[in-house]
């Protein structure tokens, strides 16, 4: 559907179907709704009458509240399936879909996921199922490989079923919508859950696009240099996103800065401890903790630096990639990262997810400098983000997607 027949528009006077509808959009965190969602935020104010954000309470909740409906919602930490949270939870979400009445619930991430499908099985609302991601669950193997594969389909088997006055079950297709951000993803689901794309169910939209101040941003270098060249991290500390192989990395090279732009969580293993912390900047004086700050990579436009993204984690799309190349940026990312959307041509792709093949692709990049040719690659890799991955490209395709819905009996 094109933009131009689209009935959102940015006019409320075109909006009247509309406008006297809410919608809800959930997530496991208020600062996912804030960080990846503001201006999809921004656009449904002027289209619904209440946007309602349910989402536990953190540092970003009072922003949220300042551009919805704000309602903390108590769910579990994403490590914790307790059923007596997970029903608590259920309960509580319940309670609110029912009382506001929606027109649409947009959910975001595997747990909400879960839980929304039950609730809107019975209440028949009309859902958006989005998956950022599989997380660290699609690298795993047996039981939990087999929890993964039960949790997709209740989510899915709970959002094609209705339940009418408690008794009975019936399919309904039109009630609900599947948004997977890279193509990996969408097929990991269709494998382990052995559901085809019936009815057109299924959607790819990319990430959440890049904001519009990563294009406005002035580039003053003229040519990038292999002189001093740093390293650039931006991510959760954790394991799986690559945190111990970026430290590793700044042993090879003792003259460059290895800039680390993230935060913590005391309740995983998966993640550095404090004490680590300490031990590695005792050991690596070219380590630099910058802790999490907004939009890192802003600071480092106009200065000799490589983005590393060695995660072997479950990405939907990570937008620091996006981010990079609309910054001109050179990217390094693992195979797992790239999501089966980028390659060679957009970035330098790491084949295999060891020191040694990181080491090769760094020279690779040496190399690409020395030849002069690295300048023309980063503006045609910038020239792809701006043409397939802005913000308001990604925000324009959810909109579309919420106007494939049948509302005939509005």
């Amino acid at each position: 559907m094109s933009s131009k027949n689209s009935k959102f528009k940015d006019n409320k006077s075109h909006n009247k179907k509309y406008f006297n509808y809410d919608l809800i959009l959930i997530a496991n965190t208020s600062k996912y709704l804030l960080h990846y969602r503001l201006l999809l935020i921004k656009k449904l104010n002027i289209h619904f009458r209440n946007v309602f954000a349910l989402a536990p309470i953190d540092k970003s909740s009072n922003q949220l509240k300042d551009n919805t409906k704000y309602i903390p919602w108590n769910l579990p930490n994403k490590f914790d399936f307790n059923p007596f949270y997970l029903i608590n939870s259920f309960v509580l979400l319940f309670k609110q879909i029912k009382s506001i009445k929606p027109i649409i619930v947009h959910s975001h991430t595997i747990k909400p996921n879960l839980l929304i499908s039950f609730v809107n099985s019975i209440l028949g609302i009309r859902t958006v199922i989005s998956f950022p991601g599989m997380g660290r669950l699609s690298n795993s193997k047996g039981i939990k490989k087999l929890l993964l594969k039960l949790i997709l389909k209740i989510i899915y088997l709970f959002s094609i079923y209705q339940i009418n006055n408690f008794v009975l079950i019936k399919k309904n297709l039109e009630r609900v919508k599947f948004i997977f951000q890279n193509p990996i993803d969408l097929e990991l689901f269709m494998n382990l859950t052995q559901f085809k794309n019936i009815n057109n169910l299924f959607h790819l939209i990319p990430g959440s696009g890049v904001p519009i101040q990563y294009f406005e941003s002035v580039k003053e270098i003229s040519a990038i240099k292999n002189s001093n060249l740093d390293f650039i991290y931006c991510a959760r500390l954790e394991k799986s996103k690559g945190i111990n192989l970026f430290i590793e990395l700044s042993k090879y090279y003792p003259d460059s800065k290895f800039y680390i732009y993230g935060y913590l969580d005391k309740l995983s293993s998966d993640y550095l401890s404090i004490n680590e912390i300490k031990d590695f900047k005792r050991r690596y004086k070219n380590l630099l903790f910058m802790n999490y700050v907004d939009n890192p990579l802003l600071r480092h436009h106009n200065d000799y630096s490589i983005f590393l993204v060695p995660s072997i984690y479950g990405e939907g799309l990570p937008r620091g990639i996006l981010e990079a190349m609309a910054l001109e940026i050179p990217v390094i990312a693992s195979k797992k990262s790239c999501v089966g959307l980028f390659g060679n041509d957009n970035l330098f792709m790491v084949p295999e997810n060891n020191i040694n093949s990181y080491i090769k692709t760094i020279k690779r990049v040496k190399n690409k400098i020395d030849e002069r040719s690295m300048d023309s690659f980063l503006r045609d890799s910038k020239r792809l983000v701006k043409a397939e991955y802005q913000e308001s490209i990604i925000v324009e395709k959810t909109l579309n997607l919420y106007e494939s819905f049948n509302f005939e009996n509005l």
